[in-house]
């Protein structure tokens, strides 16, 4: 990898930096000394993708939750139906209670 280069130098000379990308790696980008970027080639940026697991959606991580703390038994929970009541506030009201129900204010 290069030396990192400054916000305003890597602006001034943006065609620069992206070839020295495509030829010699990613391009680090600091500002106040600070790394707050890189400049990376297509092919880099494509192979991190590929590397990378995919994500997880909300429902996978809850089932997987419920799995971990010993809950994925339980036949009488719809993870379904959860995820829909908590899209639906009228439905939170229904039932009479409020999670804000136990918060003081002074």
């Amino acid at each position: 990898m290069c030396n990192a280069v400054p916000v305003f130098e890597a602006k001034n000379k943006l065609p620069f930096f992206i070839h020295q990308a495509e030829t010699e790696g990613p391009v680090p980008i600091t500002r106040h000394n600070q790394e707050v970027a890189y400049i990376i080639s297509k092919s880099d940026y494509d192979e991190m993708r590929q590397s990378a697991s995919p994500r997880k959606s909300l429902v996978e991580r809850i089932h997987d939750s419920r799995k971990e703390f010993g809950l994925e038994d339980d036949d009488d929970f719809d993870l379904a139906e959860f995820i829909a009541s908590l899209r639906n506030p009228a439905e939170c009201a229904d039932k009479g209670t409020n999670i804000f129900d136990d918060i003081e204010v002074e």
